[in-house]
């Protein structure tokens, strides 16, 4: 018995031997090292898809899912999410690196494909259970990012809910993109208390009062369609691209949007 115990305990010492022989080692252990998570700084990032590699959440190494067959291919800073037909990413709202407050700011880089007349960008909705089947469009909470047909060019639109209605970001004719020329352009929607700013190239194209956001039952984020949460009128799949998209727990000031195309 005791040789038995004897050739157990050897065997024991020789696996904690080799582990920690493996500390020596970069990795120090026989799996692949992991990426930490950039902490969040002052800046207030919670989110940051740069598309370069993947689909995945550089702030909470959270991977967006895929719906339909979404690809990557050149933008404006390495690559870009690309649409397709029927295709878009989603991306569980309980993985963001910090919850979703009243002041957020969104922002990324787009170049329009004006190929379906209408499209989601980026939404975050709630559910449209219950309503009619062409009305599946509950505005009454979330952001809706979207486009659509203005006189054969892309007017870029918003629509935000405060839990019992909602309000329209629209600039008009200075939110409109010409799709025969089509070029990268850098959107990004600032909710306020009191305000909603929409900034296209850093400048100002809308900027109505707003109570503020509610967020009641916005449990996943739609990239590059308006479905499955805004498809009442037709916001289904973009064929456009996405670059950089970045989300931050506060307000940026017209001036850090500014800095945002820089970075």
């Amino acid at each position: 018995m005791k040789k038995i115990g004897f050739i157990i305990l050897a065997i024991i010492g020789l696996s904690f031997t080799s582990c920690f022989q493996d500390l020596g080692q970069n990795p120090p252990f026989d799996f692949p090292e992991q990426p930490t998570p950039p902490p969040l700084g002052a800046d207030g990032q919670i989110f940051y898809m740069s598309f370069d590699e993947d689909f995945e959440d550089y702030q909470s190494l959270a991977e967006a899912t895929p719906q339909g067959n979404p690809t990557r291919t050149d933008g404006k800073k390495g690559k870009a999410y690309t649409g397709a037909k029927d295709s878009y990413l989603t991306f569980g709202i309980s993985n963001l690196a910090a919850p979703l407050s009243t002041e957020m700011t969104f922002g990324f880089w787009y170049k329009v494909n004006a190929n379906p007349d209408r499209a989601g960008i980026l939404v975050i909705g709630p559910p449209t259970e219950g309503q009619a089947a062409n009305q599946q469009n509950n505005r009454t909470s979330g952001i809706r990012i979207f486009r659509e047909n203005a006189s054969g060019k892309q007017r870029i639109k918003a629509n935000v809910g405060n839990g019992t209605a909602d309000t329209w970001v629209d600039g008009g004719t200075k939110a409109d993109l010409d799709p025969t020329n089509a070029e990268w352009k850098y959107i990004a929607l600032v909710l306020t208390e009191g305000k909603v700013f929409f900034y296209i190239d850093g400048v100002e194209v809308s900027a109505p009062n707003f109570s503020k956001i509610s967020w009641t039952g916005c449990d996943i984020m739609s990239i590059g369609s308006g479905a499955p949460r805004f498809t009442g009128w037709n916001h289904l799949s973009d064929n456009s691209q996405i670059d950089e998209l970045r989300i931050y727990n506060k307000a940026l000031s017209a001036n850090e949007v500014k800095n945002l195309m820089n970075k």
